[in-house]
């Protein structure tokens, strides 16, 4: 029975989660559940942001060669633009909902080489009108990863393929290169999109995370008739890039919390019409950083820890 259920806990936290960029991706230790808080923070004198981000990761088929996994999530985007004179009934653009799920797919080659795809059905909606399949948008990807073993103990692993991505709310094909190594028992690192990060395990309850983050959000406009007086509102779109650090204390050898504070360096928030063109660009001068907390599950964090890849 303790095989099993050590096979189920693996199987979940092997996952490429990426319905719209946001949240854990290029990551060597992702958490079997986790829920993030970031408390809404002004960004200017023209909009205020708040984000509540959740995700379940579970699999499906675990095998020797062959296995597929599962992860829901649901993030909650809130905006408050009561200080802007020039849109109406921003009631509108208040709150939006990404509910996605992501079925990803690996097939091991050999001990080092890997194939992986990745499907990840959305709905960006505020969730107020009737679904419409119209609604349900796909991100996917397709990647090769080779593992490189170091001398000393530790690992590389080295990833490159394509990816049909929605970026900056445009949905398009990109190329995918990202490298994750954990040089030894206390540093790791990962570099690419949408998370590069160097950690630092300085104790067996504690660690620190230097890390940059792209985060991308937009959602088709529903009720958008009297948002703007002359023209056609048809999506709204937010990007951030930020900068920040990141403290996780674990309670338990499962069960963790976390504090991470953040600046983005680089951001815009847009109304757009049908065409991808900008009919309104909010003032996103980011005069404050983003401050957020939140509590992790990862019953096999010491494993993803050690100097062997799962």
């Amino acid at each position: 029975m303790k095989k099993y259920i050590f096979i189920f806990f693996v199987a979940s936290l092997y996952q490429y989660t990426n319905a719209q960029v946001t949240g854990e991706v290029n990551v060597l230790d992702r958490d079997l559940f986790y829920v993030h808080f970031t408390p809404e923070t002004e960004i200017s004198d023209d909009i205020s942001y708040q984000k509540t981000s959740t995700k379940l990761s579970f699999p499906l088929i675990r095998g020797h060669k062959f296995s597929i996994f599962n992860t829901l999530g649901l993030d909650i985007h809130d905006f408050n633009s009561e200080n802007n004179e020039l849109l109406t009934n921003t009631d509108e653009i208040d709150r939006f909902y990404n509910v996605g799920y992501s079925l990803f797919m690996n097939y091991k080659l050999s001990e080092k080489w890997s194939l992986n795809a990745l499907l990840s059905p959305f709905v960006s909606s505020d969730l107020e009108d009737s679904f419409s399949f119209d609604a349900l948008k796909f991100n996917g990807n397709i990647f090769a990863e080779r593992i490189f073993f170091r001398k000393k103990g530790g690992y590389f692993q080295l990833g490159f393929g394509v990816g049909y991505m929605t970026l900056n709310g445009t949905t398009q094909v990109n190329p995918i290169v990202q490298l994750k190594s954990r040089l030894n028992e206390k540093w790791s690192f990962a570099l690419g999109l949408p998370n590069t990060y160097l950690k630092w395990d300085f104790h067996k309850n504690h660690s620190l995370k230097v890390m940059g983050d792209l985060n991308d959000f937009y959602a088709d406009l529903n009720n958008n008739s009297g948002l703007l007086t002359n023209a056609q509102a048809d999506k709204i779109v937010f990007t951030t890039a930020s900068i920040g650090l990141e403290y996780n204390y674990w309670l338990t050898s499962s069960l963790g919390i976390m504090v991470k504070g953040s600046y983005p360096v680089w951001g815009n928030y847009e109304i757009k019409d049908s065409d991808d063109n900008t009919l309104y660009e909010f003032d996103t001068s980011f005069e404050k950083p983003f401050i957020g907390v939140g509590i992790k599950f990862n019953p096999i964090r010491s494993l993803q820890n050690s100097l062997s890849p799962l």
